[in-house]
């Protein structure tokens, strides 16, 4: 049986439903129908942030430090459960993981951030309540941040055993009875590669959840309908495209952090909010305008 033919304006028809569902979903979906253009930055830049995540924290101070309070508590609660119960190198490693989850934690931050840039006054639930405009991808990037801590809590171990010099090297350093006995160890009874290997593969991971949250986050909170793929690549780009300042800004953001932790967790109600609000302004700095992205059409026959 010879196939049928297909009419001209029947191939026509079916185009223009394909382009019509096309231009529904692209209505509906900034992605992967629509992406932003990255901006050039400068060096400069990272420091400008910090200035006007300063000028941020000055107009809602309140609201911005009972937040960061609330942040540096409850994490805080959980790494003095780990030491008190003798799990001195998880409480050590959720002290040094905090880096990596902290982009997650500030969404509440960036709420403030856009209210404010719309001179709408924010609230202290409204930190909470924008999260279900952006649940789905947040849940997507809060799992693979979970992924990465988890993946740097086990890598760390196994390098940790790994490099250890022998058995007794690895018992001391995992068998202190108290805190000041485990940093002693860290400090001065270990030898320096298992240390530096412990180190460095926590900054691996940290850098590699620096590039996937850069801009991604604050860029779901901003535009709800964007999935969480392609917030992880053009956020990837971004920090790729402009790899010196973005290098000086995740330099900025560890200093912080660490002065924050290193105040007993107290200083965190302070730089929390600080890098957050300057988050929001790098977001707006680094991604320009969204354009439709030309894809590639399969051939009609």
């Amino acid at each position: 049986m010879a196939p049928q033919s297909v009419h001209p304006d029947d191939r026509r028809l079916w185009k223009d439903e394909l382009v019509t569902i096309e231009r529904d979903r692209s209505a509906y979906h900034v992605s992967p129908g629509y992406r932003p253009e990255i901006q050039l930055l400068t060096m400069e830049q990272p420091m400008i942030w910090i200035r006007k995540g300063w000028e941020d924290l000055k107009h809602h101070p309140v609201l911005a430090v009972g937040y960061g309070a609330l942040i540096a508590i409850i994490y805080g609660a959980i790494v003095a459960y780990a030491l008190s119960a003798q799990f001195y190198g998880i409480g050590v490693q959720l002290t040094a993981g905090f880096i990596l989850l902290a982009p997650l934690m500030a969404v509440g931050f960036y709420s403030i951030s856009r209210k404010t840039e719309r001179g709408e006054r924010p609230r202290f639930r409204d930190a909470f309540s924008d999260l279900r405009h952006s649940h789905k991808g947040l849940l997507g990037m809060g799992a693979l941040l979970v992924l990465v801590f988890l993946s740097w809590f086990m890598a760390s171990m196994w390098t940790a055993a790994f490099l250890a010099e022998s058995k007794d090297e690895l018992a001391l350093f995992m068998g202190s009875e108290t805190f000041p006995e485990f940093f002693g160890t860290l400090v001065t009874s270990l030898t320096l590669p298992m240390v530096l290997g412990y180190f460095l593969v926590g900054l691996v991971a940290v850098m590699v959840a620096f590039a996937f949250t850069a801009v991604s986050i604050p860029m779901m909170m901003d535009r709800p309908e964007t999935d969480a793929i392609t917030a992880l690549t053009v956020s990837w780009e971004a920090v790729i495209h402009n790899w010196k300042p973005m290098l000086w800004w995740a330099v900025l953001i560890a200093v912080f952090t660490g002065v924050g932790l290193a105040l007993f967790y107290i200083g965190l109600a302070i730089t929390m909010p600080l890098l957050g609000f300057a988050t929001w302004h790098a977001y707006r700095d680094t991604l320009g305008e969204w354009r439709q992205v030309e894809e590639p059409q399969p051939p009609y026959y």
